[in-house]
């Protein structure tokens, strides 16, 4: 695909990983469309990149709807869907001496990261399906973000659970999609330098992912996240596959991941 006056959607657009993708993509002539919860910071990133900004929880299938028939009147039919939205909290399902977690905040995660994802693919395909193909016979592509977390069985497991849903997506999705000629794509990052990132990892946690990268030892960039999602756009034989963006690293098997697991101990 050649990006110079396309259309992306970005959920998630206004910090981190989204943020970086709007700014590589910006700066290949994209036409950025964010998407997220708080306007504030998704207006200063649009200010930033010559995007736009749309408030919008993508657990919400109404809001989506008025969102993109919105950006459909204003700036035309979107080519790309970035889908990085997510829910980062980690709560496991048992916690102290076997004491039950949230059930709200195990409803929330699913919510925002498997219905969320399965209504911002749903509503960018239902457009994208209607408009003309390009000269290479495709229409478009959608990328979902997952986590490495979902393949290496990070502790957390409501959050993998969500995240092993989105790569389950992928391939499925890929085929399901390829009457009307839309690509899927899903990345899987490790650690990425992000906001959500530092406030979900404690200290410990955030130096354990930084020394085990091999050769770097150092967590990823969002301009690097943004950077893949560019080629992955450009590269039409990329379809139907989950890519990881970790630097080579695997989690290892430990207890306290993270802020939301510090309170697991042992169990009798």
């Amino acid at each position: 695909m050649k990006l110079n006056d396309q259309i992306a959607v970005i959920t998630g657009g206004g910090s981190g990983m989204g943020a970086g993708a709007a700014r590589v993509l910006a700066a290949k002539g994209v036409k950025t469309c964010l998407l997220g919860r708080r306007p504030q910071v998704l207006e200063n990133t649009a200010a930033k990149v010559g995007g736009s900004a749309f408030r919008c929880d993508v657990s919400d299938p109404e809001a989506l709807d008025t969102v993109f028939d919105a950006i459909e009147d204003r700036i035309g039919t979107p080519r790309i869907l970035v889908h990085a939205a997510a829910n980062g909290s980690m709560p496991p399902l048992l916690i102290g001496r076997g004491e039950a977690s949230s059930k709200e905040a195990l409803r929330e995660i699913i919510e925002t990261n498997v219905l969320g994802t399965l209504y911002a693919n749903q509503v960018f395909a239902e457009r994208l399906s209607r408009i003309e193909r390009m000269k290479d016979g495709l229409r478009g592509l959608i990328i979902n973000v997952s986590s490495i977390g979902a393949l290496d069985g990070v502790v957390g497991s409501s959050y993998v659970t969500s995240k092993a849903a989105v790569n389950g997506l992928c391939l499925s999705l890929a085929r399901e999609l390829s009457g009307y000629g839309i690509r899927v794509m899903t990345i899987a990052p490790g650690g990425i330098d992000t906001p959500m990132f530092r406030e979900g990892a404690n200290e410990a946690t955030y130096d354990l992912i930084a020394s085990t990268v091999p050769a770097l030892e150092r967590v990823g960039t969002p301009r690097e996240f943004g950077e893949l999602v560019r080629h992955v756009c450009e590269n039409d034989y990329l379809n139907g596959s989950i890519i990881r963006l970790d630097g080579g690293m695997r989690i290892p098997f430990v207890r306290n991941v993270g802020k939301d697991t510090a309170g697991l101990e042992q169990a009798d």
